[in-house]
């Protein structure tokens, strides 16, 4: 059956026109994609010699088994992944899934407001063609490194979110990402617009079961805040145990414009992840919180960036990790304050837990203050589980891993506690509750 929906051409030039072929694409964007793939074949694969991949080692990554999907089977999405959108007491407001590239079904439990648009990056490009030209590529560039490139040549049905000025979403959206097709190469991207007064809450998961053939993601989220508004974006990473995975996530703040961005890493076989963030006028504010859970032999790399450009700026990032077995955690986080970015006030936080001898967890924080009048502060910590607290929890009669289980949960309750949404809090609450039962059975 995969033969059937993915490219015979694998990676190449005559799989882009194939691909904007088989999408009826304009010329521009045609070009663009072509302009794309000739940066990715003009820039070198990463490797352990390049300073961003020192942890990460992809020597056994094989490109070659990989195909882009041009059409998705048949069979449909998991029910349980739909559960936490469509149950009756979800406050999800409208919701978009994709199959391993395409639309599967676009969900609205409330009408959206004039203007607001919620579709697939493929139909924006039709419908709403001023936007897309615009916009695509302006925050996250092809240039940004060798699978940002690859992602501007392939990507599919991708997610696009639109809301103009001065209004207000009341439900949030959200858009589930499902891989399906053995040994598939899925490209989501992800724009999503606010113009000036605007206010939004997106949910944005990508999810499959643990297959025997691995696949690969590499996914772009664009994030455009204008001035004075606010976006509350939650991204849930949970694949298969199948999948490598390379994200790169990057938002541009206007003025007075606010940001909350709730990250959850569970999933993959091997995940590396750009998150970013350029605060680009003065009164622009960031809050950024990360849980990563890993296990097995995971190896999740995750490297943040907070970009001060302007002045009167502040951003707050928080990144906690619980690593067990013999997994691996990297993390790092920079706070770059250019010369002109007086006043800017950015804090930088990554604590770590370990809970087997094999586990592993690096911790690189870093400050780069081009300005004299900031105030700037980071901090880490990587440690084991304290035995004097599973001791007390066990006197109290927990087992040895029901204890475990509740230092993970506390550990990372205060990072929780600042999620923005209460059904976000609740739902990642709950995937990482789920994924320490699996470890612990």
């Amino acid at each position: 059956m995969a033969t059937d929906v993915r490219t015979t051409e694998g990676f190449s030039r005559a799989a882009v026109e194939a691909l904007s072929a088989a999408r009826n694409e304009p010329d521009w964007l045609r070009e663009w994609r072509l302009a794309a793939w000739a940066t990715y074949e003009a820039t070198p694969m990463p490797t352990r010699q390049d300073e961003d991949w020192r942890r990460t080692d992809l020597r056994a990554l094989k490109l070659d088994q990989f195909a882009p999907v041009l059409a998705p089977p048949a069979a449909p999405v998991v029910e349980e992944a739909l559960g936490p959108y469509l149950a009756p007491d979800t406050d999800t407001g409208g919701l978009l899934v994709l199959q391993d590239g395409a639309l599967v079904a676009r969900e609205l439990r409330a009408a959206l407001d004039a203007g607001v648009v919620l579709t697939t990056l493929e139909r924006a490009v039709r419908e709403h063609p001023e936007l897309v030209r615009r916009y695509l590529g302006s925050v996250a560039p092809a240039s940004a490194g060798k699978f940002p490139a690859l992602n501007a040549a392939f990507w599919d049905g991708g997610a696009f979110v639109y809301v103009p000025r001065n209004v207000a979403v009341a439900l949030p959206l959200a858009v589930l990402t499902w891989q399906q097709t053995p040994g598939a190469a899925l490209f989501p991207r992800t724009l999503v617009i606010l113009e000036q007064g605007a206010s939004l809450t997106l949910v944005a998961e990508v999810r499959s079961l643990d297959q025997d053939a691995p696949a690969l993601s590499s996914s772009v989220a664009e994030l455009v805040v204008g001035d004075n508004a606010e976006l509350r974006y939650a991204a849930l990473q949970r694949w298969g145990r199948h999948m490598w995975h390379f994200g790169f996530e990057r938002a541009t703040l206007g003025r007075d414009a606010r940001l909350h961005w709730g990250i959850g890493a569970l999933g993959g076989r091997l995940s590396k992840s750009y998150i970013q963030a350029v605060l680009a006028a003065p009164g622009a504010s960031l809050r950024t919180v990360g849980a990563v859970l890993a296990d097995g032999t995971q190896h999740f790399d995750h490297q943040t960036l907070q970009h001060h450009v302007a002045p009167h700026t502040a951003s707050d990032l928080g990144f906690r990790a619980v690593v067990t077995d013999s997994a691996r955690s990297v993390f790092s986080g920079l706070i770059h304050v250019e010369k002109q970015a007086q006043q800017t006030d950015a804090y930088l936080q990554n604590r770590n837990l370990l809970l087997s001898e094999k586990a592993k967890a690096d911790s690189i924080p870093r400050l780069e203050i081009e300005a004299n009048d900031v105030r700037c502060t980071h901090g880490a910590t990587v440690a084991p589980v304290d035995p004097e607290q599973v001791f007390y929890l066990r006197t109290r009669g927990l087992t040895h891993d029901e204890a475990e289980r509740m230092i993970v949960a506390g550990f990372f309750e205060p990072l929780l506690d600042t999620v923005p949404v209460e059904g976000l809090r609740e739902r990642l609450r709950a995937a990482l509750a789920e994924k320490m039962e699996r470890s612990h059975g």
